[in-house]
């Protein structure tokens, strides 16, 4: 074992505490393309959970992706009627259960009674944003979806992106969106110009649930970067535990952009990530939006995927310009602790307000 493999260890012990939010799986677009019907079954994974999405009688639905009867996997199957109503049809002995989780046919021997333990586990489910959302215990029920600002606003124009997978975790991809010195390193002449490499420390305040900050960039490089670059000053609302909700006032035109991302763990060691532009209508096609934020990806991901551990670590070295990444990862830790003492410790870790002084 190498000296730095002996010195590591992970920032966050307990995980569990990431069941009581929710997280995005897919979103609605992805859904309907995954099965001919447009109703499902989709497999989707979340915190190393295999689960199956349905839509049944147009409420979207997520369980466990096993059958009770022979485990096997319930997206494989299909979505049918039975006595009018729909079911989730598992592909090998064709067993059927209803939106409860509860199965309401066993062809094999359809005169006998169900078995009471014939049912899944099934979980809070809701499409938002054009996105498929599920939280995996709600035991604690005092989180809520993230928010995402303009979502509905008139005179808006929305675009949510097909997701991607990074191989990296949820932590890390949310340090590389709210990172500031890495700009001029990875995105020089795209997002910033490398002459401006240094940037103040920010205020970073704890509001109902959110990390929120703002960074005014330096205006004179913004003549030195591409038309399409979404320069401005920027406000950041970041609802825990890994949305970002960036609100950018472009210098050209004072109009308004925001760019929405938010990062779903799949598992330890991979997440999957989602966008959303809401603008002012510009006269632009939305194809050259989405192929700047994918070129500044792709900048990204290598060195992102790089980063070893995956895990936080709690031997990395931090500086007065981390302070962002000091105090998310603070409150990481303060969760996963609470969540450990129950509803009233975890609630209000979550929504007690840390204002900075001015």
């Amino acid at each position: 074992m190498s000296e730095m493999s002996a010195q590591w260890k992970p920032l966050i012990e307990h995980q569990g505490y990431l069941r009581h939010f929710w997280h995005p799986v897919c979103t609605l677009s992805e859904f309907e393309r995954a099965n001919a019907s447009g109703h499902g079954p989709m497999s989707v994974k979340l915190l190393g959970e295999q689960l199956v999405l349905a839509r049944l009688d147009g409420q979207m639905v997520a369980a466990d992706d096993r059958c009770v009867h022979r485990s096997a996997r319930l997206s494989l199957g299909s979505v049918c009627k039975h006595e009018g109503k729909d079911t989730l049809q598992c592909p090998y002995h064709g067993w059927c259960y209803g939106e409860t989780g509860e199965v309401k046919l066993i062809p094999a021997c359809p005169d006998r009674p169900i078995p009471a333990r014939a049912k899944i586990s099934k979980y809070d489910c809701e499409v938002r944003y054009g996105i498929v959302w599920v939280r995996l215990d709600s035991s604690f029920n005092c989180t809520e979806i993230p928010y995402l600002g303009d979502w509905d606003t008139p005179g808006m124009k929305v675009i949510v992106a097909d997701s991607y997978l990074w191989e990296t975790s949820a932590e890390r991809r949310w340090e590389n969106f709210t990172d500031f010195s890495h700009f001029a390193f990875v995105h020089p002449g795209t997002l910033y110009d490398p002459f401006f490499a240094t940037h103040p420390t920010v205020n970073v305040d704890r509001t109902n649930g959110e990390l929120r900050f703002q960074l005014a960039p330096p205006r004179e490089m913004y003549k030195n970067l591409p038309e399409e670059a979404p320069m401005g000053d920027f406000t950041y609302r970041c609802s825990m535990p890994y949305t970002v909700n960036l609100e950018i006032k472009l210098w050209k035109d004072d109009s308004k952009f925001i760019l929405w991302t938010t990062a779903s763990p799949v598992d330890e060691k991979t997440c999957r990530n989602f966008m959303v532009i809401v603008r002012t209508e510009d006269n632009q096609p939305d194809h050259v939006h989405l192929a700047f934020q994918k070129l500044v990806l792709e900048e990204d991901r290598p060195v992102i995927q790089s980063q070893w551990p995956i895990e936080l670590d709690s031997s990395e070295l931090s500086v007065s310009t981390d302070k962002i990444s000091i105090q998310y990862r603070k409150w990481h830790r303060e969760l996963s602790q609470a969540a450990l003492g129950g509803y009233e410790e975890f609630k209000a870790s979550l929504l007690t307000e840390v204002i900075e002084e001015r």
